[in-house]
């Protein structure tokens, strides 16, 4: 008996310990500093600035089971976002038809803004997706499916 509860109280204080080093690990809430849904002012003609936070939505073949798999990487044409301490994508979200099925939180430096789902888009007509930037807002791509 005495030694179960010995294994208890060290699996008790593994799990608090864990729990408390990834609070420390999260990021600086702080440094979200804009929140505000930011529109490309001339769609047609986006800036760098623009490409560089608007998702790329990625569609891939149907595996067997009727799923897709859909990636969204944040930048466009080759304009990649970064990932650093104080400039970073902090969330994406991924929606089918307006109903969040997705979402990757991530954090500065040691990920970049990039979401992956297997989706199953038979009944789907357009997916959107929001990238989150902590300096810049948020951008909202979308496709039709």
């Amino acid at each position: 008996m005495e030694k179960r509860l010995g294994r208890r109280a060290f699996l008790k204080v593994a799990c608090i310990t864990a729990a408390a080093a990834t609070v420390v690990q999260a990021y600086d809430k702080k440094l979200v500093v804009n929140t505000m849904d930011m529109k490309i002012q001339d769609p047609k003609n986006p800036t760098k600035a623009e490409l560089k936070h608007s998702p790329d939505i990625k569609v891939g073949e149907i595996d067997a089971k009727g799923f897709s798999i859909v990636e969204v990487e944040v930048g466009q044409e080759g304009i990649i976002h970064p990932s650093t301490a104080n400039h970073w994508i902090y969330q994406v979200e991924l929606y089918a038809d307006g109903k969040k099925i997705a979402v990757a939180d991530l954090e500065p430096e040691i990920s970049r803004g990039y979401l992956s789902s297997r989706v199953n888009l038979s009944k789907v007509k357009e997916l959107s997706a929001i990238a989150k930037c902590n300096l810049h807002g948020n951008y909202t791509s979308s496709i039709t499916v």
